[in-house]
């Protein structure tokens, strides 16, 4: 009898495993489509996806000491991020934006099929695994982030919850292993890693919470010191608080109400809600230990002053999701053991409240108000990008770096450096009648401050001898040389 209940236990979990594996395929595929629509369309920005694939070019060109001409320093000086080496080395045999895309979808796309996994392991109810997988699906931060062009660390969060979840297994080789490979993404990810430590000691694994602090802190002053770039950020953007780090946390404990000079108390609230909600219903008490982890992170962007830490489209609250699903994860078996009707009534409630964060957060109209207008201009800029090859030394609008990123030379018009590089063997624009996104709002080119410095430069060009012409309605184009 009991052999029998455990074999249907296992062939259950299997078949929930591979139902999790095939929408996992799904996902990943819905959140490369989206975002690889809206980076053909002009909304994706050259920080940073377009800074990311310079870098990858220099690395599998074996340049990893070359300066980057849209960054001023070499791959490796912004943020000490490792994973840049494997990621030049792919972006070499397989050149292109996309790529990168690709690799982030597939990251992201992995958490329904490895939290099912996790799941199975911890012997939950299929109905609430369920309830974890459409809590993760539909979160709208998973969406907004992977639109939110391309960063390292978002490739780290499955190694981020596999960490979580090793913490009271006794394979510590996969625990440090995956510890470090998300150190590896960049310096800031330490605070990752203190969270885990925290989590850690909280499960009375207390060597392996004070070694993984003692290495993230480690990591921490290692990479920030060989970052000249990416720099302490952490410490730039909580300026405000004091010069050092006692005077900061001396500030924060006499004055915590300065925050509020630089973020509003509906900011907070709209940014927690919004990475929390789908989650609520899965989360009971053994989740503290979790949201204890994803402290360090969480705090520093509430009382960071960029506000940008704050909004759901930017890579900094990776580790916040991590744990938020390991919690649901901790939380679940204690569900398991409640009656049908709340398990029921678990799922019902997970899927109203995240069915809410999506609709709500998602930003999905931004597809018809920002980015299917450029339509034609993208066809357009495809068939003339084509002809200009990757030893060509470029100029273009922001736009137009993002998609000829894979090169040596490159600068974008708004940024008034570009003049000490002239020349350019190509400068490429959109048309007076094209558009472009000005603040969220789009507006024709020539209407536009930026399109009256584009003019200046193309005379600049036409006087210096370089051959210019509008080969289409929507591309300016001139050419070094060209007759």
């Amino acid at each position: 009898m009991i052999g029998g209940s455990l074999a249907i236990s296992f062939k259950q979990g299997s078949s929930i495993e591979h139902a999790a594996f095939v929408v996992s395929i799904v996902y990943a595929s819905i959140l490369f489509a989206t975002a690889a629509v809206q980076h053909y369309l002009f909304g994706t920005q050259v920080w940073d996806i377009g800074l990311f694939e310079q870098f990858s070019w220099l690395i599998g060109e074996g340049k990893i000491a070359a300066i980057s001409s849209l960054r001023q320093v070499a791959p490796l000086e912004d943020h000490f991020s490792l994973l840049l080496l494997p990621l030049g080395a792919i972006y070499k045999v397989f050149p292109s934006t996309f790529t990168f895309i690709g690799l982030q979808s597939i990251a992201l796309g992995a958490l329904p099929a490895i939290a099912a996994s996790l799941a199975v392991k911890r012997q939950i109810d299929a109905r609430l695994i369920w309830a974890l997988i459409c809590a993760i699906v539909l979160c709208p931060y998973s969406f907004l982030v992977n639109r939110g062009d391309f960063h390292p660390d978002v490739l780290t969060i499955p190694f981020m919850i596999v960490a979580i979840h090793e913490v009271t297994q006794g394979r510590r080789w996969r625990y440090y292993l995956c510890l470090l490979i998300t150190l590896f993404a960049k310096n800031a990810q330490a605070l990752f890693g203190l969270g885990l430590g925290l989590y850690a000691l909280t499960k009375g694994r207390y060597l392996r919470g004070l070694i993984s602090i003692v290495i993230s802190i480690f990591w921490w002053f290692l990479a920030t010191h060989l970052s000249s770039a990416g720099g302490d950020h952490v410490a730039m953007r909580l300026g405000y608080l004091g010069d050092t780090k006692l005077e900061m946390l001396a500030t924060l404990l006499v004055r915590p109400w300065i925050v509020f000079s630089v973020a509003s108390p509906e900011s907070i609230f709209l940014y927690t809600l919004g990475l929390s909600l789908p989650f609520l219903a899965l989360l009971r008490k053994p989740a503290l230990a979790c949201l204890l982890g994803a402290a360090p992170v969480y705090l520093v962007n509430v009382i960071s002053d960029s506000g940008i830490q704050r909004e759901l489209n930017h890579h900094y609250s990776i580790p916040i999701l991590a744990f938020l699903i390991a919690g649901c994860l901790d939380s679940l078996p204690l569900i398991s053991v409640k009656a049908r009707r709340i398990q029921k009534n678990v799922f019902n409630a997970t899927l109203v409240l995240s069915l809410v964060a999506f609709l709500g957060y998602s930003r999905v109209m931004y597809f018809k108000s920002r980015y299917l207008p450029r339509l034609p201009e993208a066809v357009a800029f495809q068939s003339v990008v084509s002809g200009i090859g990757s030893q060509e030394s470029v100029l273009a609008s922001s736009n137009y770096v993002v998609h000829l990123a894979g090169r040596e030379k490159i600068s974008q018009v708004e940024k008034e450096d570009y003049q000490v590089k002239w020349p350019f063997d190509v400068i490429i624009f959109p048309s007076e009648k094209a558009l472009i996104n000005v603040r969220g709002r789009l507006k024709e080119v020539g209407k536009t401050k930026i399109g009256r410095t584009m003019n200046q430069v193309l005379e600049r060009a036409k006087a210096s001898g370089m051959s210019c012409s509008q080969p289409n309605d929507y591309v300016r184009l001139c050419r070094k040389g060209a007759g």
